[in-house]
């Protein structure tokens, strides 16, 4: 009797142990998307509207230098792995090029930092484990931004046109 008592005690535990050690292993999707946005609107609002990042006299100049600072603003959100084309991608939808003409007829590439973006839509991607945020620039444009998780927060790792 002692021993069947025993033996239902010891199942009942471990049921209970493997009960409570899967529900830590679950992803949190709500939890996670709240983290994953709030690392998106972080970057959307990395610096003051129309604030001047570069002024230089070339439009490539201009987007070196202010990629550089956007970069290191936004260096826990933004992922290693985001290809050269992707930090483009970011970059035009992070600001707005008010190129000056100048009095010896030339041009001055002025990039400043636009916050007239929105998140439309946030799509969660079950097998991957990645949040698409699908955001309009400026009320016409497009961009899909994707974050993942890396040494536990959420980066940007890819950002592409909607197809």
């Amino acid at each position: 009797m002692k021993k069947t008592a025993l033996l239902i005690f010891v199942f009942m535990l471990i049921a209970f142990l493997v009960a409570c050690n899967d529900n830590g292993n679950q992803f949190d999707t709500k939890g996670e998307q709240e983290k994953a946005t709030n690392v998106m609107k972080g970057v959307l609002t990395s610096f003051k509207n129309e604030e001047k990042l570069a002024e230089t006299g070339t439009s490539e100049e201009a987007n070196q230098i202010a990629w550089k600072k956007i970069k290191e603003k936004n260096i826990k959100a933004i992922s290693k792995e985001l290809s050269k084309e992707d930090q483009k991608r970011l970059l035009y939808l992070l600001t707005t090029n008010k190129a000056e003409d100048l009095p010896n007829g030339g041009t001055q590439a002025n990039l400043l930092f636009s916050q007239d973006t929105t998140i439309q839509k946030v799509s969660f991607h079950e097998s991957s484990k990645t949040f698409t945020f699908d955001i309009e620039r400026s009320g016409f444009d497009r961009k899909l931004v994707t974050l993942k998780q890396e040494e536990s927060s959420w980066k940007i790792f890819k950002i592409e046109n909607p197809k």
